[in-house]
């Protein structure tokens, strides 16, 4: 093959790959700015009491059942709907909006983090706050309609199975309290750097393997070079 030719091809491909990137890159860009603004607030709940490390079974399947059903309840679907009907009596110039719910337990201790995420960052604050007045109403409700049986019974069995967890809990232990409020909702900001570097590596690489099928079919077509005449 002519020097020419593989010239030629090498400047076919080099302009598909970068004409590839450049597509890339403005897809990444316009994924971005068509993309609606996300906000967020965090507010925080921990469960009353001191708790004192067991290595007990037992123990431990009771705060696991008792953590999950604080998250559980939170994330419900009942729980926001009360929250919604709370924002739209005490707020009524409120247009109702989607807010997303999060929970999760902080490792190795009794906070929860509740992450709320909306479009309005005014109306995704005030849904989290209600949020948490419904849920600690709720926890209130319950523990008066069951006069702490529940927790009695709890504490009797496990003075039964092991002494040393008289002190794993101190009064009120399966209460649960807010912490912190909903902070203000501020926008999420999304690191551009890598999906723009993914897209002009994909559009290069996919411009380059077009660009060398198109060289092939160019080049191949084209007329060989007529010799030189005497």
């Amino acid at each position: 093959m002519s020097t020419s030719r593989i010239l030629h091809r090498v400047i076919i491909i080099l302009g598909c790959a970068v004409f590839g990137a450049s597509v890339g890159v403005c897809w990444q860009a316009l994924r971005f700015t068509a993309k609606p603004s996300e906000f967020r607030s965090l507010a925080k709940l921990v469960a009353g009491g001191q708790v004192v490390t067991s290595n007990s079974p037992e123990w431990r399947d009771q705060h696991a059942d008792f953590y999950g059903t604080i998250i559980e309840t939170l994330e419900s679907a009942e729980m926001k709907r009360r929250a919604l009907e709370r924002v739209r009596a005490l707020n009524p110039d409120l247009k109702d909006a989607d807010v997303d719910i999060r929970v999760a337990q902080v490792k190795g201790s009794a906070i929860f983090n509740i992450l709320a995420s909306g479009r309005d960052p005014k109306y995704t604050r005030i849904f989290l706050d209600a949020l948490l007045d419904e849920f600690i109403a709720s926890r209130q409700n319950i523990r008066e309609q069951s006069g702490g049986k529940a927790l009695q019974e709890f504490r009797e069995k496990l003075l039964e199975s092991a002494q040393s967890l008289q002190s794993s809990f101190s009064s009120g232990a399966d209460s649960v309290a807010i912490q912190e409020r909903a902070s203000v909702a501020r926008e999420v900001v999304e690191a551009w750097q890598l999906p723009i570097a993914i897209g002009a590596l994909g559009g290069g690489l996919l411009g380059a393997i077009i660009g060398l099928l198109l060289s092939l079919i160019i080049v191949r077509s084209s007329p060989p070079p007529l010799p030189p005449t005497a």
